[in-house]
Parts: structure tokens; sequence; C-alpha cells
């Protein structure tokens, strides 16, 4: 299997990010209503966008730098998601609001997945193709 340099997992995380800006500041009017009888939709959707935030920040951080970043990646994909909620209504336009809910499912999303793929690389799958992965604790 070849391996993803560092460099190029980075960007990938990095045009994620952007992507889930330009979603987060849009003018309310470009998205569809949620469907009805499909509750907390908009929570589900927040999840995943963030949890794939979280996971290639986990894979972005790359089999050595695992230790350093476990604590301030998560955070900084926490955080991330806060402030894009708190600019909602003064970057996003008409119907855009703050949402505490909105902001805990950025953050679980973000949390969940990184936890998730660092299980999966501890256990020595780590689709870069490092040996060292799987050596660490």
């Amino acid at each position: 299997m070849t391996s993803v340099s560092l460099v190029v997992r980075r960007w990938i995380c990095a045009g994620h990010a952007a992507l889930i800006a330009v979603l987060s500041l849009a003018p309310a009017w470009l998205f569809p209503p949620s469907p009805p009888g499909v509750p907390g939709i908009d929570k589900a959707v927040h999840v995943g966008l963030y949890g794939i935030l979280g996971a290639l920040l986990r894979w972005a951080a790359g089999p050595w730098g695992k230790r350093r970043a476990a604590g301030w990646l998560p955070a900084a994909g926490g955080t991330y998601g806060l402030l894009l909620e708190w600019l909602q209504p003064w970057i996003g336009g008409a119907g855009r609001a703050f949402s505490w809910g909105d902001a805990a499912a950025n953050l679980a999303g973000v949390a969940l997945f990184w936890w998730a793929v660092d299980r999966f690389l501890r256990r020595g799958n780590d689709p870069s193709g490092h040996p060292a992965a799987a050596a660490q604790p």
C-alpha cells in the first residue's frame, strides 16, 4: 500500500475544514428545510461533518505525532466548531443563529471520530504503512 505523505494529509484536512466554514457561514436559504418527522437531523449532520474533521485531524497527526497532538488537536477542532457557530449570526446572514446544541454536536463529532481513528491506528492498521504506528503505546 502506498503511503500518503503528512503534507498531503494536512492539506486534505485543511480542505475539509474550509468546506465546513463555507457550509457553516452560508446563508440559511441555500439549504433545504429539515424533513418533517425527522427531529434532530441537523445535529446528525453536525456530528458527521465534524466527525470527518476529527478523523482527518487524527490521520493528519501521523503515527509519530499522536502523543503530542492527542490533547490539543481535538480541542482545536471543537474550538473551531464553537467559533463558526459564534460567527454565524454576523457572517452567515439571515436565518443563521448560534446554537449550543450545534456546538455540542460539533465537539462530539470531533471527539468521537478522533477516538475511533486513534483506536484503529493503534491496532497497527495505519494505512500510511508506517510500522512504528503499531509500536506506539
